[in-house]
């Protein structure tokens, strides 16, 4: 009976993980290396009707990423009656454009094809 204890002890025992069963970093070679920490500074197309976070507080010299996760095209256009904006992102689908700032101030922007999408960023010196 001692015996076949034995037996089952060592049979669990390379069941549950006791030899090389691969994934990241548990003897096999192969490490997979962590993903980049997010960035603070992104503004997301939400559909054809806003933009998230719709104002967005930055510092001079910081850069803000415009993403569309969609297919569908938006663009970012500042006002242009504001002075020191960096300057307006053509249509872009489907990826993250970005821009940085080196003014402070508040700069109003939309979307060139759906204007109803507006926000803000401002910048602090």
């Amino acid at each position: 009976m001692r015996s076949m204890t034995l037996v089952l002890l060592a049979g669990l025992a390379l069941g549950c993980g006791g030899g090389n069963g691969g994934g990241g970093g548990d003897g096999d070679g192969v490490t997979t290396p962590p993903p980049p920490p997010p960035s603070g500074n992104v503004v997301s197309a939400v559909g054809v009707t806003a933009w998230s976070p719709a104002a967005i507080t930055i510092r001079a010299g910081e850069i803000v990423s415009f993403r569309d996760p969609s297919s569908t095209a938006h663009s970012v256009q500042f006002d242009q009656g504001v002075a020191g904006h960096p300057g307006n992102v053509p249509d872009f689908a489907a990826t993250s454009k970005s821009v940085t700032f080196a003014t402070a101030g508040t700069f109003p922007y939309h979307c060139g094809i759906h204007p109803a999408m507006q926000g803000r960023v401002v910048v602090q010196p």
